[in-house]
Formats: C-alpha cells, structure tokens, sequence
C-alpha cells in the first residue's frame, strides 16, 4: 500500500504509479478468469450473427451469475466494428466480474490447407456446460500438449468412454459417408453458432461416437466463426484420411457464402 491507501501494482518489473490506468489488474474477475466471452468475425466492419452471439454471451452470463446489458453491448459491438483497423478481422467481446467491458480487434488467423489433430483427454465442468467463461486454460494446455506431439490442434475426447466431444477453441464434425456427423450438445459441448449454419446448409446428424468409431468415417472438419470450415485430414494414431473429400470443400465454400451473407449491424 503507498500512503495514500492505494494498492501498488508492479507490471514486467517496473512499479507502476498509483495514479496510472491499471484498473484491469486489480480486476478479480479478469485475474480469477471469472467473466464471459464471445469471438466473432467482421465481415467489411459487420459481425456475422451478432444477435446469435450476444444472445449466447448473455446464456453465459446468466450460466455465472453475471448480470449484464445486453443492448449497451450491442451499441458497443457496432460502434467498435465500425472502427477496426481492418475491415474483415476477428471480434473478441469480454466481459469481467468487476465490470469490465472489453472489445478487442484479433488479426484473422493463417490457416493450414487442412489440419492433423492430436487426442486430448479432457473433462467438462459441471458448473461451467454452456458457458463460454474467461476460464480456458485447460484448453489452451490441450492444444500446447497437441502441437508438441506435432499435430495443428487437438481433439477433446471424454477419458472415460472415449466419446468424442469437440477442439479447444472449435468444433469437430465427420463425414460417414456423405451424411455430415456431430457429437450431442448432451455432452456438455457448447453449442457452436457456426454448427447451426452448417444445419442449413446441409442436414446435421447428431450421432454419439468414440475415437475409435472415426476409424470408419471418411473425412473430418473443424468449423468456428472465425475460421469457418477447415479440412482435417487425420487424427494421430487413430485415422488418417489420405484425401479430402470433396463433400468437405462443397461444405466449405457453402459456409462461407452464409457467413458473409449474415454479416449485419449488431443493435437489431
């Protein structure tokens, strides 16, 4: 404490002056990961689905007991996608314990031509089914243990009956034959925006499977709203699809005209 009362904060090694904008840091809701989110994609400065993820953000909310203002964020959404420095980006919207309301721009990633995923034990939290929290370390250790065993992402799997459920930061889909395949929301998995539009473009079959029931499906595919629909030609040690399937690059380019085609001011 200094003597006037303030909490010191040091930051990178450096003691930071009481009266510098470090708010965020004296934010349990942000130190404590106990706060919500949603990831979005503009399209020319416009969301895609912006109603479907605020509705989703104030699920989560209410999931956590975070009262919030849907219609400010809204505004906020607008405005800030009217400004980003790139018109086709990534929108991240966070929101905290302590109140924090947090926008931020994320250059749209560089993506493989498709993807190698690596199987990652992982358990969901009761507390936590459907919400999407600030809390995704987890997750983030998934896909670090992934790449080192030198796959692009990993594939989450429950240990105990090996059911697969979805990616760290995205969804998983399978083709059996050409009838596109999708584990149960029942899983605890969060129920992915992008997987909607993929249900209009194509029927959806929702199907409980185990890793190794992948072994007869012919072809995979990570979908999210910000990289939309991604090949995956393989899961380590337990399939190998040698060529992608047409069906996944029709997939592909039909999400991609919905995605854009739904881009839209946020505050309707």
């Amino acid at each position: 404490m200094t003597s006037s009362g303030v909490p010191r904060i040091m930051i990178d090694g450096a003691l930071c002056d009481p009266g510098s904008p470090a708010r965020p840091v004296l934010d349990d809701g942000l130190v404590r990961g106990d706060g919500v989110f949603e990831g979005l994609r503009a399209y020319t400065r416009r969301p895609r689905t912006p109603s479907e993820h605020l509705d989703r953000l104030s699920k989560s909310a209410a999931e956590i007991d975070l009262p919030i203002d849907r219609e400010l964020i809204a505004r906020e959404l607008d405005e800030f996608c009217a400004a980003t420095a790139v018109p086709d980006c990534a929108v991240r919207i966070m929101l905290t314990r302590g109140g924090q309301r947090i926008i931020r721009e994320e250059q749209l990633p560089e993506l493989p031509e498709s993807w190698l995923l690596s199987a990652q034990a992982h358990r969901i939290t009761p507390l936590l089914i459907g919400s999407k929290t600030l809390s995704y370390a987890a997750n983030m250790q998934a896909n670090r243990r992934a790449r080192a065993a030198g796959a692009n992402e990993a594939l989450l799997y429950e240990p105990d009956s090996s059911g697969i459920l979805e990616a760290p930061t995205s969804s998983f889909l399978w083709l059996e034959g050409d009838a596109v395949c999708a584990p149960p929301l029942s899983t605890g998995i969060l129920d992915s925006i992008t997987r909607r539009l993929v249900g209009e473009v194509t029927e959806l079959h929702v199907r409980a499977r185990t890793l190794d029931d992948l072994r007869d499906a012919t072809g995979g595919m990570l979908i999210s709203t910000v990289m939309e629909l991604q090949p995956v030609h393989g899961v380590m040690g337990v399939v190998d699809w040698a060529d992608v399937p047409g069906r996944v690059a029709e997939l592909k380019a039909a999400l991609a005209e919905l995605s854009a085609a739904r881009a839209t001011p946020a505050a309707v």
